[in-house]
């Protein structure tokens, strides 16, 4: 899992060279070789709803020259970049979780430099057993963004006395309290509320091995501006070129925006409000032609904006 730190080095001969010139830039001009050292969670039980990923590492960045994104299968998935934490932010579909399985998840940062993360991490998508527990509703389904945080009832079957509630993957034995077979329930904490979008809940044992699928808790903020898309950077390509990021620049956009390609959803990941960046992949490359990009923002609020031409030219 370390770096590759071949890509700083500088032979003698260039050193020399560059001296000679007049030195070498303060900064190397290569981006770092990411690297991951942990996810949460890294398991879940199929059937699950939609849930995010969260990756720790190295070398993770998002600027307008392009952003780190997380690779489920070899296929990209949106991901934002924590400036905060220094973690990514996978988001993961219902459809992903649908059958149990192993997933290797990678993360790709663009040139110049970057590259793929020499060690991939290890997802398991567990197959529901016979008395596991089973979540079947839970009340109340939502709050405020910076809300005060809401007892939560869990609903279901299969629960045991010493089952925690696990948020966002993350065991919260502290805050969950068993109340039956049928019931539990979990108290969220202020930092819980502070990002719109949804938290994942289940039940497991304590070990965090059998769980339940997870069912989200909408975290809802104030409505959300209509996007609106105003530039490509860049705006075209040519007919068999690889993977590109494109940042899309425009006004409204919110962390759950997404580029549409075609009105196909991209993976994408957020830079600002008035910045996104799409990765295309080569597929969509592969042809002379033009598509058209927007992108859309989930309710509430929010919505499609009108789109924008990405030209592929002719070899």
């Amino acid at each position: 899992m370390g770096l590759k730190f071949s890509r700083w080095a500088v032979p003698c001969s260039l050193l020399g060279l560059l001296l000679a010139l007049g030195g070498c830039s303060s900064s190397p001009p290569y981006n770092q070789t990411p690297a991951i050292t942990a996810i949460v969670p890294s398991n879940i039980t199929a059937g699950s709803q939609d849930f995010s990923i969260f990756i720790s590492g190295t070398g993770f960045i998002a600027n307008a020259q392009g952003a780190t994104f997380g690779y489920w299968n070899g296929s990209a998935r949106s991901t934002n970049y924590n400036i905060t934490t220094g973690q990514l932010q996978m988001m993961i579909s219902a459809a992903d979780v649908a059958n149990p399985g192993q997933v290797q998840i990678t993360v790709i940062s663009p040139p110049p430099g970057g590259g793929e993360a020499v060690t991939a991490a290890t997802f398991y998508v567990e197959a529901p057993q016979a008395g596991w527990p089973v979540i079947s509703s839970i009340s109340p389904v939502s709050a405020s963004l910076n809300a005060k945080p809401p007892l939560i009832t869990i609903t279901g079957t299969n629960f045991v006395l010493g089952d925690v509630v696990t948020w966002n993957g993350q065991s919260r034995a502290s805050g969950s309290a068993y109340l039956s077979q049928t019931q539990m329930t979990i108290q969220p904490v202020a930092n819980d509320m502070t990002t719109a979008g949804n938290a994942s809940i289940s039940v497991s044992d304590p070990g965090l091995v059998n769980a339940s699928p997870s069912v989200d808790f909408a975290i809802n903020g104030t409505n959300a501006p209509s996007p609106s898309v105003g530039s490509l950077s860049p705006s075209s390509a040519t007919a068999g070129a690889a993977d590109l990021q494109v940042v899309v620049r425009g006004s409204g956009f919110a962390t759950n925006s997404t580029a549409l390609w075609n009105s196909t959803p991209l993976a994408t990941s957020y830079l600002s409000a008035s910045a996104l960046i799409a990765l295309v992949p080569a597929a969509d490359l592969a042809a002379a032609g033009s598509a058209e990009i927007s992108v859309m923002t989930p309710a509430p609020g929010g919505g499609t904006s009108s789109t924008t031409t990405f030209t592929i030219k002719a070899q």
